[in-house]
């Protein structure tokens, strides 16, 4: 059964989330790590920090950076792994996405602006799309203001 439909059973979690939510998320909480071997690690970090923001600025989400070591060995926990790639692919990479552990969020050369990893994180979460077209409102709604937040219509 997937996460989302515990959480609802448990928490009244909004059914509007991707099938794959963890619960561990309803707080608004998320989880992120780097790969420091990665091609640039200081230009990855700066750019994922770039679009970590513009999605704090626009939601309750709030993410919190983890060392990747201590990351390794945690049981049914779900963080969010970027990585450096230098092939010149687009942003719109929709990953598998396993129900709990590591969720890998590729940037590349050409998805370096803050919307760009914001949308490509969103992948990340489990939000997909039909290609050329937009995330359904309700499932951005429901990730980025989780059922313990109130949402800010100011935002």
């Amino acid at each position: 059964m997937f996460a989302n439909v515990q959480c609802c059973d448990i928490n009244g979690t909004n059914e509007n989330l991707p099938p794959l939510w963890p619960c561990q998320w309803n707080n608004g909480i998320i989880p992120y790590t780097f790969n420091y071997y990665s091609i640039s690690p200081k230009r990855l970090i700066s750019i994922v920090k770039k679009g970590i923001d513009f999605i704090e600025r626009r939601s309750c989400l709030k993410f919190i950076e983890h060392n990747p070591l201590e990351l390794v060995d945690r049981k049914n926990f779900t963080f969010l792994f970027y990585n450096y790639s230098d092939v010149l692919e687009s942003c719109c990479m929709q990953f598998y996405t396993i129900p709990f552990g590591k969720r890998q969020v590729v940037i590349t050369p050409i998805c370096t602006l803050p919307a760009e990893v914001a949308h490509t994180t969103l992948h990340a979460m489990g939000l997909t799309h039909v290609k050329h077209e937009r995330f359904s409102l309700a499932m951005v709604d429901a990730a980025l203001f989780p059922v313990t937040c109130g949402r800010n219509d100011e935002a």
